[in-house]
């Protein structure tokens, strides 16, 4: 399927905001984005309201647009109401996942396993893997309200990561664990993949990160 100009745009603005490369509070000038991302005015404005829906960018009336502000203190809320999603989402997909599922699970998991390695250096494509990786088992959970829930909390908690210098985990570090959600999700085991889930998902470092200000490094499961 061919992709249009606005939904490069704005992958590629979120990608930016996402890794703080567009700081929260930045001015999002228009016309330099229509030159840097080779777009019109009206594709631009597309991908800049589905950002304003996501909460990643702030109107400011005819002032135009800026970086939605963001703070340890928001990921820590952030990040407390997603692990329970997330854990509930591995839950619900154990029970409704589906064939087609079952093999997007596996082309992910080798596409992962092939360039862990290779991509270790590569930023934005470790950050892709674990983005997909979670939308998978939301998909799996048959509940749209599950996954459009996290796809904005999933933006807010890796933004304030990077803006608290908090540097995201790799894949090659989080394998075992996908491997394992995906595996309870595809025998139906519902605690387990819940649970591993959780395990994924721990609050230790996004507690750190309040605690001392955003300064620390991330422990597994950041993500």
């Amino acid at each position: 399927m061919i992709k249009r100009k606005s939904d490069e745009a704005y992958a590629a603005l979120r990608s930016q905001i996402m890794c703080a490369q567009l700081p929260p509070g930045a001015p999002l000038d228009e016309r330099a984005l229509m030159e840097a991302l080779g777009v019109g005015r009206t594709p631009l404005r597309e991908a800049v309201l589905r950002l304003e829906h996501e909460r990643l960018v702030r109107s400011l009336g005819r002032r135009g647009y800026i970086v939605a502000e963001t703070s340890p203190l928001d990921l820590f809320r952030a990040f407390e109401l997603r692990r329970e999603i997330e854990c509930f989402a591995a839950s619900c997909a154990a029970e409704r996942r589906t064939e087609a599922d079952l093999e997007a699970f596996k082309v992910f998991l080798a596409r992962a396993e092939e360039g862990m390695e290779r991509m270790a250096a590569n930023m934005p494509w470790n950050l892709g893997v674990d983005e997909q990786f979670h939308s998978l088992v939301a998909e799996a959970s048959d509940n749209r309200f599950v996954s459009e829930t996290l796809a904005y909390l999933y933006g807010l908690s890796v933004r304030s990561l990077y803006t608290s210098r908090v540097p995201a985990t790799l894949v090659r570090e989080e394998m075992a664990i996908y491997r394992e959600v995906l595996e309870a999700i595809a025998r139906r085991d519902r605690a387990a993949a819940a649970d591993a889930m959780g395990r994924h998902l721990t609050v230790s470092p996004i507690a750190n990160v309040v605690a001392t200000g955003g300064t620390v490094r991330a422990r597994r499961g950041a993500s």
